[in-house]
């Protein structure tokens, strides 16, 4: 019979600076899609701290698998996923641990267990090796290494994997400098086929770099994906970042308290409060940075972003007597 683990994990969150986090959801390898995974309480806070314990892991087929949990905030805006990866597999009769007594390698593609390339190894119930590999014939660009090793008792681990890069020398020793970079979102389109980006040439870049997210990019994970190209018509390796869509409403906000308008807005914002009160207002960019703050609101006022780059910014609005908030988001155009 097939023994199932039970999963049980630690893990931190936190939303940045405008909600506290009040649910959170698991699913395995598959998103069903924001909202729809599987509930698991929290103890609602500005961060959580927690144990998810006893996560049953019944159903799942022997071999890796893909735990991903993620929070929502009082704002109803949810977190990217955190993972982690667990393994389901049916024990063998003999529980004793067995010295490791062989390992072998491919790269890239797996040849099926036992079949790949074998590794002289010091047999012990741990080891500690140096391996020389060759990587001859191989193609220029990306290669993955995939290592694994065999214990007594005939059971391969997981492989453990490595990424390196091979590279035909060429007449030119010298380092060149960086002279163009390119981006792409999600799939790559081909090396010098995405789409090129401004730098600042030289034997390093430390650019500032604006990239447009396509209008139609749907709303979720994705992935930015950045290279650089230097004299000698050589690509780097690709450097990527996860970040995540989730549309915007672009309209005036109205409230039983106050209103905001225009939203988007080229130079200013009106705040008008319909009754007297105890009010400020933070004012944050989309990475939580605050950029400044009024305290002692009147009824009506008017906030100048003429000086603030373009984007989307939160206002941060506090009712002191009542010991409310409201959040709204805006865009500077």
């Amino acid at each position: 019979m097939k023994n199932l683990l039970t999963v049980i994990v630690f893990m931190c969150f936190s939303i940045s600076g405008f909600s506290q986090i009040t649910d959170a959801e698991y699913f395995f390898d598959t998103d069903p899609g924001v909202d729809n995974g599987t509930s698991i309480p929290v103890t609602t806070g500005n961060t959580i701290d927690e144990n998810f314990s006893s996560i049953p892991t019944t159903g799942l087929a022997e071999g890796l698998h893909t735990l991903h949990i993620r929070v929502k905030g009082t704002s109803d805006v949810w977190s990217l996923y955190k993972r982690a990866y667990f393994y389901i597999q049916t024990p063998t009769t003999n529980s004793t641990p067995q010295n490791i007594i062989a390992a072998e390698y491919f790269i890239d593609t797996d040849p099926g267990v036992g079949s790949a390339n074998p590794d002289v190894v010091t047999q012990g119930m741990t080891i500690s090796e140096t391996f020389t590999i060759a990587t001859t014939g191989l193609a220029d660009g990306l290669h993955v290494l995939h290592i694994r090793v065999k214990d007594a008792d005939d059971t391969w681990s997981l492989y453990k994997r490595a990424y390196f890069y091979t590279h035909s020398q060429n007449s030119n020793p010298t380092a060149t400098h960086i002279i163009a970079a390119e981006y792409f979102f999600d799939t790559d389109p081909g090396v010098g086929s995405a789409t090129s980006i401004g730098i600042t040439q030289g034997f390093s870049i430390d650019d500032d770099l604006l990239i447009q997210v396509p209008n139609d990019m749907t709303n979720g994970d994705h992935y930015l994906y950045l290279r650089a190209q230097d004299q000698d018509n050589t690509w780097s390796l690709y450097k990527r970042a996860l970040f995540n869509v989730d549309a915007l409403s672009v309209e005036d906000f109205n409230s039983e308290s106050f209103d905001i308008f225009p939203n988007p807005t080229k130079n200013n914002i009106n705040i008008n409060f319909k009754q007297f009160g105890d009010y400020s207002i933070t004012v944050y960019n989309i990475s939580g940075k605050e950029i400044f703050q009024l305290e002692k609101l009147e009824v009506n006022n008017r906030l100048d972003l003429t000086t603030y780059a373009s984007g989307v910014y939160i206002l941060n609005i506090k009712d002191h007597a009542n010991n409310t908030f409201q959040n709204v988001r805006i865009v500077k155009l």
